[in-house]
């Protein structure tokens, strides 16, 4: 089997294109698979690399996408050798649900109470996105057709798409009414773009990350190559995807912030403090006193900021969720050394219908968001950010706030909005917002990689 890139030689023809580049498909069917038949599966893997979109494949702007990732235990269910296995890192062994304490998956969000086929270990994902419903229909009933005699059993779909806007047109908005896809990272060798924001703050203004922040094998932002798992030559330019199904509480947080503001201004001042931006995308950081849709819809300016200039978060609050999730130059001393260290890139797209913006009270309907969140090391970004920046504020000063957003919250939470003249502003009794109902954390192999399980179990680990 050919070796890896040599570090810093990117070979985007191996790279799976969701490892890379944000996706901008409309419409999603993320499939859960189970293997049945250890040496069918492998042979379905290895003819179906040819099919996975690359970095490379992603420059001619695709119609559709297809993309396949194995859990640990998926790897194992098709005879990777032992001490490949024992390689990975312990938290991708030990999959998600065992990490739920850590993660704050309790309560509400708890293992127990996921819904099928994540309360049970998982082995495939497969991601079928297209830019029209019909093409991902059409792909994913070829797919499931193709898993007839190939050791694989579908276990369970989740049916994403983008929702509507105000003007009844697909677009990036999530279900509690924010623009979405603003701040995803641009990542060097991928492609993209590097727009202001999008990276690292330097002389020139914003260059991107480093590959392998997200890719494995390449040098990450310390300059370094970490250690893979072994060989080199199966894992080499493969990632890691985390998989987490939210429900979102759309009505009770309509209902708090009604609650909890003076007038329908202060609702849409509560909810662009809370998120960090207001819901038509524009930040904070920006603009504070008042939305500004023109400065949302510009792509060179609506990232481009560090926070630099407010430290104490009287523009935008130090607590809040985007803040938390890429605290830019925001955070000083030590917390601020490494922040680059701790990014993700998210794909995914919402599930569900929207609540109606004049709902009276909540359906009970089934809606929030599947996130496939892409990193190198699962436990330094990930779990690390949902740990220390989503549900601790001990590094920003805040004690024990957590995001308001998507925090674990239990209906005791605080969250501070800063303000230039005293008294500051705090919003008590914050529930939970979002619900884990299900997850996984996957290996995104490279295309290599998936091609060598044509080959005996031992032919993997040489």
């Amino acid at each position: 089997m050919a070796a890896p890139s040599a570090a810093g030689d990117l070979d985007r023809n191996d790279i799976q294109g969701m490892a890379m580049r944000p996706y901008r498909f409309p419409f999603a069917h993320y499939h859960v698979l189970n293997v049945s038949d250890s040496a069918k599966a492998r042979r379905w893997f290895s003819g179906v690399a040819g099919r996975c979109t690359t970095v490379a494949g992603l420059d001619a702007s695709p119609s559709q996408a297809f993309n396949v990732a194995l859990s640990w235990q998926g790897l194992s269910a098709i005879g990777v050798p032992e001490a490949t296995l024992s390689s990975f890192s312990q938290e991708f062994q030990q999959g998600m649900a065992a990490r739920a304490d850590r993660l704050g998956d309790v309560g509400d969000s708890a293992p127990a109470r996921w819904d099928p086929p994540f309360n049970e270990r998982v082995h495939v994902l497969v991601a079928v996105s297209a830019m029209t419903a019909a093409d991902r229909d059409t792909a994913s009933t070829a797919l499931l057709s193709d898993l007839r005699d190939n050791g694989l059993t579908a276990t369970g779909a989740i049916d994403a798409k983008l929702l509507a806007g105000p003007d009844g047109k697909l677009a990036p908005i999530e279900h509690f009414g924010y623009r979405d896809g603003i701040t995803e990272p641009t990542i060097e060798g991928s492609g993209e773009p590097a727009l202001p924001g999008a990276g690292v703050p330097d002389a020139a203004g914003w260059r991107a990350l480093r590959a392998g922040e997200f890719v494995l094998g390449q040098p990450d932002e310390t300059g370094a190559v970490p250690d893979l798992p072994i060989p080199a030559s199966f894992s080499g330019n493969g990632s890691f995807v985390v998989l987490r199904k939210l429900h979102q509480h759309v009505w009770a947080f309509r209902n708090y912030l009604r609650s909890h503001a003076t007038d329908d201004a202060d609702v849409a001042l509560l909810a662009a403090k809370m998120m960090g931006r207001w819901q038509s995308g524009a930040p904070l950081a920006l603009t504070a006193k008042q939305d500004d849709p023109a400065l949302a819809a510009d792509p060179k300016r609506n990232n481009d900021f560090t926070y630099l200039d407010d430290l104490q978060g009287t523009s935008c609050p130090v607590g809040a969720h985007v803040r938390r999730l890429n605290p830019r130059s925001g955070l000083t001393g030590p917390n601020g050394a490494s922040v680059h260290r701790h990014r993700l890139l998210r794909q995914g797209l919402p599930y569900g219908s929207r609540l109606p913006a004049d709902a009276t009270a909540d359906d009970g309907a089934e809606r929030g968001a599947v996130m496939l969140l892409v990193n190198a090391d699962i436990a330094r970004q990930f779990e690390f950010v949902q740990k220390v920046w989503i549900n601790d504020g001990g590094f920003a000063g805040l004690e024990n706030e957590k995001d308001p957003m998507i925090g674990s919250n239990d209906g005791s939470g605080t969250f501070t909005i800063p303000r230039v003249d005293p008294p500051r502003r705090r919003l008590k009794s914050l529930p939970a917002f979002v619900s884990t109902r299900g997850g996984e954390y996957f290996f995104l192999p490279g295309i290599t990689a998936l091609r060598s399980f044509a080959g005996s179990p031992a032919d993997t680990a040489s």
